[in-house]
């Protein structure tokens, strides 16, 4: 795990990301019916809106020059950060990988002013679920998306404070005696 070395990028090396990002989604299910929804979708968007957003914040992971994960996520408004989407190679699972990548994410956040960073997972990625639950990440919320199917949102609270006021707020309460 220590020979793994984050980089914060512009843009993506190409074809590498694209190989790997199939490897991680090689188990989703394909649908023509999405495909066609999409291309759809994308023929009716004014062109000017497919400019890339110049604000995304990127991150890759490589062991040596080999590409073995990245993340990326963008700015919500003033305060949130989105964690978009990431991935990390079947050989490179269970080694420390995505959460050396998300602690970068998080720093990165915490150097913005970010007060809280959040996610949306498909519900089966128990394992990258239970990463992220280690690293202080809370369940927000569920919900159902045509794409993923069920989906767990998660929520990491940047500041001492705004944790303390969650576990506060999420306690269970009886009347004080």
């Amino acid at each position: 795990m220590n020979d793994i070395e984050l980089r914060v990028l512009e843009v993506f090396p190409e074809p590498e990301t694209s190989v790997l990002q199939r490897e991680v989604f090689a188990d989703y299910e394909e649908s023509r019916l999405l495909a066609e929804v999409l291309a759809s979708e994308s023929a009716a968007r004014p062109k000017d809106l497919e400019v890339p957003n110049p604000s995304v914040f990127r991150v890759a992971a490589f062991r040596g020059e080999v590409l073995v994960g990245w993340t990326q996520g963008y700015r919500e408004g003033r305060s949130q950060f989105y964690m978009l989407n990431s991935g990390v190679a079947f050989a490179e699972r269970r080694k420390g990988v995505y959460s050396q990548l998300v602690k970068a994410v998080l720093a990165h956040a915490e150097a913005q002013g970010c007060a809280f960073v959040t996610s949306r997972h498909v519900a089966a990625s128990v394992a990258v679920i239970i990463a992220k639950l280690g690293l202080g990440f809370y369940i927000s919320g569920f919900e159902y998306s045509e794409v993923y199917g069920p989906l767990v949102r998660l929520t990491y609270l940047v500041g001492e404070e705004r944790r303390n006021l969650y576990r506060t707020r999420a306690a269970p309460i009886r009347p004080a005696e």
